[in-house]
């Protein structure tokens, strides 16, 4: 019987781990299809205990894919990072792709939990209208996401200059990081198009290997 090197084993996971961004896209869109069509911000309170009462399970499901998309967005950018990390990159630019990533997945994860504390929250009989109305605001609510943002800044910028990634990918995460500025409904419309770039960029990292780790290692020389 014989045993995989850890470096061996490391450079697998190096090698699969982009794929996590195909997951997070895919139980991102889940998410928003099990939660279906959602009321937006000026819904009276006094419509919503209906909603919930109807749809609360759903959203309690929706959140929890979105939670679990979170995760997988996690593994995806920490990939990058990496990557980005053993170019040729300043370091500001491999530090800029991890305080993205970082932002966007506490701000899924909250994303998830809200919704998953709504579908509790609305069948709630304790409950008041206004007190489910101030937390639905704040599940219904469009702004910019800024650590997806700094990510796709960070990512274009390493790849255009530094080829840590391949530049169509990174003129494509430039341009969609760009559009998050854009006014409604062209800055959601950017948002879902970034779920279409991180499934595309989870196949092409993972099929086409990182040159940094094709490099051989430096053997030391004997001096004198």
């Amino acid at each position: 019987m014989s045993i995989e090197s850890p470096d061996r084993v490391g450079a697998g996971l190096h090698r699969i781990a982009p794929v996590a961004g195909v997951a997070s896209a895919v139980l991102t869109m889940a998410g928003y299809l099990t939660i279906g069509e959602f009321p937006d911000s000026s819904t009276p309170a006094s419509d919503l205990p209906g909603y919930y009462a109807a749809h609360g399970q759903q959203v309690t499901l929706g959140g929890t894919f979105l939670s679990w998309a979170a995760v997988c967005f996690a593994i995806f950018g920490a990939a990058v990072w990496a990557r980005v990390h053993r170019s040729s990159a300043p370091p500001v630019l491999a530090g800029a792709v991890l305080l993205g990533a970082a932002a966007a997945t506490m701000a899924d994860l909250n994303s998830g939990a809200v919704y998953n504390l709504l579908g509790e929250l609305g069948v709630d009989p304790h409950v008041t209208a206004p007190a489910l109305q101030a937390w639905h605001i704040s599940g219904s609510a469009f702004g910019v996401g800024g650590g997806a943002l700094l990510f796709l800044l960070g990512v274009g910028v390493a790849g255009i200059a530094y080829r840590a990634v391949p530049r169509s990918l990174a003129w494509t995460g430039l341009v969609l990081g760009v559009g998050q500025f854009a006014p409604h409904p062209w800055g959601f419309y950017a948002s879902l198009l970034f779920l279409l770039w991180m499934a595309v960029a989870g196949v092409a990292l993972a099929v086409r290997p990182d040159p940094a780790s094709a490099r051989p290692a430096e053997v030391p020389q004997p001096v004198g």
